[in-house]
């Protein structure tokens, strides 16, 4: 599969170039007064209003850090309603590459609850995360997402 690859602290993580809607370069964001401390805002759309995820503060390392190559991947949101879309703001966001994702043994790495940043995976820079957009967020987090239907299993 060809994937999008990008970082967040130390882990190099990898998402399938076909569940990409767009890879936008990164920009000011709206706050969110009273928002989820993982939210780094929003972003108008053409014309719809996308929550912007930040992958770092996700997994507690801070902000994104503020580089060249820090972008916001636009993907369909998991359990959104109507073509709803979720950012992801991640760095050093530069790499696609051929990763087979079947020929290495898969482990999950997360905490019951928390966010799963996807199997490991062995290629040839070492340690790659195969980034899972239905297991990102548990349902604790999932919900606080706008445009989440309640009604789907996630």
């Amino acid at each position: 599969m060809l994937a999008l690859v990008f970082q967040v602290g130390d882990d190099r993580l990898a998402l399938d170039v076909r569940g990409i809607h767009e890879v936008t370069p990164r920009v000011r964001l709206h706050a969110l007064t009273c928002g989820p401390s993982w939210l780094a805002g929003t972003l108008v759309y053409r014309g719809r209003v996308v929550p912007i995820l930040d992958l770092h503060r996700l997994a507690g390392l801070g902000d994104c850090p503020v580089l060249l190559n820090s972008r916001i991947i636009l993907v369909p949101q998991p359990g959104g309603e109507g073509g709803q879309l979720l950012g992801l703001l991640a760095s050093e966001v530069s790499d696609l590459q051929e990763v087979d994702e079947g020929g290495a043994r898969r482990t999950h790495f997360a905490e019951d609850g928390a966010p799963d940043f996807g199997a490991a995976l062995v290629d040839r820079k070492g340690v790659l995360r195969l980034l899972d957009l239905e297991r990102l967020l548990p349902d604790s987090m999932r919900h606080q997402l706008p445009g989440f239907s309640r009604g789907q299993s996630p």
